[in-house]
């Protein structure tokens, strides 16, 4: 009971110091936190809850007239972002894919074939897969290590994030002071689902192992 309490009382000021960042710079935190994000570096407040607390502040008296500067920066840190992530995972990302299959007990050839399907249907994988919770970073990481031409990659992304972008600021906008206490739960529910995918990867390698022994002990 007291370590959820330390939890919870740790989350408060994590979410409030977010909070009162982006109150302090409408306009220009998103730019930081959504390419720091973008860059593949994990920030715990996930980039739905920072457009949406975004819009949020623009539902206020006097700001409605930053939604489109807002905006503007937002796409910018994305694309800028995520260019980055792109060109090093041209680079690194086949060797970090391939550790990570090997961990997790998936062939070579597997990861081979999922990268070339990949780049067959980029555009719409890009478009669609960026949108889907979890899976912006990776999809970065996919486009970059698959060959995806740079081009593809950067117009399809700005065609998801610009849906993105709209929808979580015109949510928060419309929710106005609601906003404001669903934020918490959200980064708390995406702080579990974080949880969630490493332990199921760590499952995965547990499970690995001993069908790896199996086979050994049969040969």
């Amino acid at each position: 009971m007291y370590y959820y309490a330390s939890w919870l009382s740790w989350l408060d000021r994590y979410t409030d110091t977010i909070q009162h960042f982006i109150a302090s710079q409408i306009v220009l935190s998103p730019l930081l936190l959504l390419f720091v994000e973008e860059l593949g570096i994990p920030i715990i407040m996930p980039g739905d809850a920072i457009l949406g607390y975004v819009g949020y502040k623009l539902s206020m008296p006097g700001n409605a007239s930053e939604f489109w500067p807002a905006f503007i920066l937002a796409q910018i840190s994305i694309l800028s972002g995520s260019t980055i992530l792109f060109f090093l995972s041209r680079r690194w990302g086949q060797q970090i894919l391939t550790k990570l299959a090997q961990f997790v007990f998936v062939k070579e050839k597997q990861v081979k074939r999922a990268e070339r399907l990949f780049a067959k249907q980029s555009i719409w994988a890009i478009i669609i897969g960026r949108h889907i919770p979890g899976l912006r970073i990776i999809i970065t990481v996919l486009a970059g290590s698959s060959g995806v031409r740079y081009l593809t990659f950067v117009i399809s992304t700005f065609i998801s994030s610009t849906a993105w972008i709209l929808l979580f600021m015109s949510v928060g906008k419309k929710l106005g002071t609601d906003y404001h206490g669903l934020i918490q739960q959200y980064i708390g529910l995406s702080l579990v689902v974080t949880v969630a995918v490493f332990a199921g990867i760590f499952i995965l390698h547990i499970v690995g192992q001993y069908h790896e022994k199996d086979i050994s002990e049969e040969t």
